[in-house]
């Protein structure tokens, strides 16, 4: 009986956890384990494989990505993306470089199963280098099914003209 148990306790784990997927939960246990995943998936030295699925993991679906940046004349623009998008377009350009992307602050707000956070990240070219640049990464999470997504992304970097408020930066 112990077998036949065990074979079925297989099974059912097999059909959950698809053969050579990763365990990526612990990744959204948290809103803060949900922030540094997803910069931990895109930091690294150049030729790094950046883990589209565990990138994919994190968003409910192929949400929108919002880019406030400075357009050639100068003027600010929103340029638009998804999460398919941004895999396809960026992050080819995110694994060619050395790009190491940290949390400076987080900033918190959370009603029951959704939450806004700022996040003010920094740019490096290496772990221990000063940051090339920084801004602020807006996101907004949703708790459902005994995780965190995230439903939206905007960010925008200092670089566009735009400095970081001071009650953002470290104390």
């Amino acid at each position: 009986m112990k077998i036949l148990q065990s074979i079925i306790w297989v099974l059912l784990f097999a059909h959950t956890m698809p053969l050579g997927a990763q365990d990526y939960s612990r990744d959204m246990e948290t809103i803060e384990s949900t922030m540094q995943a997803i910069l931990d998936v895109i930091s690294g030295s150049a030729g790094k494989t950046i883990d589209r699925a565990r990138f994919r993991h994190l968003f409910r679906g192929d949400v929108p990505l919002h880019i406030r940046t400075k357009g050639q004349d100068g003027a600010l623009l929103i340029r638009e993306s998804s999460v398919e998008q941004y895999i396809q377009h960026i992050m080819p350009r995110i694994e060619a470089q050395d790009f190491f992307e940290t949390i400076g602050s987080l900033t918190i707000d959370q009603y029951g199963d959704i939450a806004q956070v700022f996040m003010l990240y920094e740019a490096r070219r290496a772990p221990d280098a000063p940051p090339f640049d920084r801004g602020i990464n807006s996101f907004q999470l949703m708790y459902d099914q005994g995780r965190w997504w995230i439903v939206s992304l905007i960010w925008q970097a200092e670089s566009s003209g735009v400095p970081i408020p001071e009650k953002y930066l470290r104390p």
